[in-house]
């Protein structure tokens, strides 16, 4: 699967600028503020809606006041290729206006749960790279974030448990501040029903994903290690235990009891304290918490096994590669480990976009299937063949032409 063509229109700094894009890899190269990280913030939203940075709707529109319109649009192509590999075409549009973003896929309007699960896309970044050192919000959104690209059923699953967390809470904030009708009470003991069911199918999902994901892990993590010495393994903490071998009984049976221990709580507190919003990944070195034992370089290159290991997971689950984006990471990696990423880059058949102030970590490579871009102040520009072949050169972008 692979994007064949993107076109901004009033997005960001990009006023109308088009861009027809390599099956291998794309590198964009510019200085800071140029516009790179906007263009996989694009790609991004096309797949899933959201922005992978803080943003609101206003953010997305171009600024520059000759433009004097208040709407903005991302448009691609999109080719992707079945089990049998046929190869299909599809065209995507992504447009906002008037607060409002909405997506269409061959002219027909479309939900992003569909969207991730056509069109999947893996992110590296420097703030997705630091996820174990971060809170347990980041670490839960790495494994979501591997089914929600997946399968679209379980994006909905996902959606369904966020739509119904929110209506719990609510109603537990009414409770909180002091009705305790029994009218009340009963609409939140049907709820809460509802609410340890999808419970319990989000947390088995995330437990059956990173069971799934953990032989690829281990394997990606030696091959960014250099080494065979260390054991790598996933935990997935309910209330304090590790429960990546439970059932979805267990699993059960578990959220309702911790339930029954703090449903007055629950109602004093005004918010849900039971649920998979409460759970927690952990990723060990050894058998030990690598949030205390691994060194900065430790845990991002583990970040980097584990992003492998879905990409791989994505092609023998689903006949296809996802496409890749990488933001600026190289610059958080030590030289050892750019090289090892490069050399999975480099052998890989997915598509990969890549952002970079320069490359001089990188290497030569094919120029049938890859590519080199400039982007200056929202134009970008295809590097000539010169210039890509001194891809390692310091001094790439003075040889950059239309």
């Amino acid at each position: 699967m692979n994007l064949t063509s993107l076109r901004l229109f009033q997005f960001r700094n990009f006023a109308n600028q088009e861009i027809e894009l390599r099956p291998g890899l794309c590198f964009f190269v510019g200085r800071n503020g140029q516009g790179k990280t906007n263009l996989l913030e694009a790609v991004y939203l096309l797949s899933r809606g959201e922005s992978f940075r803080p943003s609101q709707h206003e953010h997305f529109l171009n600024r520059d006041r000759s433009a004097a319109l208040d709407r903005a649009r991302v448009t691609a192509g999109l080719q992707t290729e079945t089990l049998q590999e046929f190869k299909l075409k599809h065209s995507l549009s992504l447009d906002f206006s008037e607060g409002r973003r909405s997506m269409t896929l061959d002219g027909k309007r479309t939900g992003f749960s569909t969207m991730a699960s056509l069109f999947p896309v893996v992110l590296f970044s420097p703030e997705s790279l630091a996820a174990i050192k971060e809170g347990p919000d980041e670490r839960r959104q790495l494994i979501d974030n591997v089914l929600i690209t997946r399968s679209e059923r379980d994006a909905q699953m996902l959606k369904e448990f966020q739509k119904t967390l929110r209506s719990r809470n609510a109603l537990l904030k009414t409770i909180a501040e002091g009705d305790r009708r029994p009218s009340t009470l009963g609409t939140l003991e049907s709820l809460t029903k509802l609410f340890l069911l999808l419970a319990t199918q989000v947390t088995d999902a995330r437990i059956q994903t990173l069971r799934a994901l953990e032989p690829g892990f281990r394997e990606s993590a030696a091959q960014i290690f250099n080494e065979n010495r260390h054991h790598f393994s996933f935990a997935y903490e309910i209330s304090g235990q590790d429960a990546i071998t439970w059932n979805a009984n267990q699993i059960f049976d578990a959220i309702s009891q911790r339930h029954r221990e703090l449903e007055r709580r629950e109602m004093d507190y005004g918010a849900s304290l039971i649920g998979p919003q409460k759970h927690d990944l952990r990723i060990n070195i050894d058998q030990n918490d690598s949030r205390y034992y691994g060194s900065q370089g430790q845990q991002r290159a583990l970040i980097l096994a584990f992003k492998i290991a879905q990409i791989n997971l994505h092609q023998t689950t689903l006949g296809r590669y996802p496409v890749l984006l990488l933001d600026d990471v190289m610059s958080e990696l030590d030289s050892d480990k750019r090289g090892r990423l490069m050399e999975y880059l480099e052998q890989t058949r997915a598509q990969v976009l890549i952002t970079a102030t320069d490359l001089t970590w990188s290497r030569h490579f094919s120029l049938e299937r890859n590519a080199v871009f400039t982007v200056d102040n929202g134009i970008v520009t295809l590097a000539t063949s010169s210039a890509i072949r001194a891809v390692g050169s310091a001094n790439m972008l003075e040889d950059a032409s239309t």
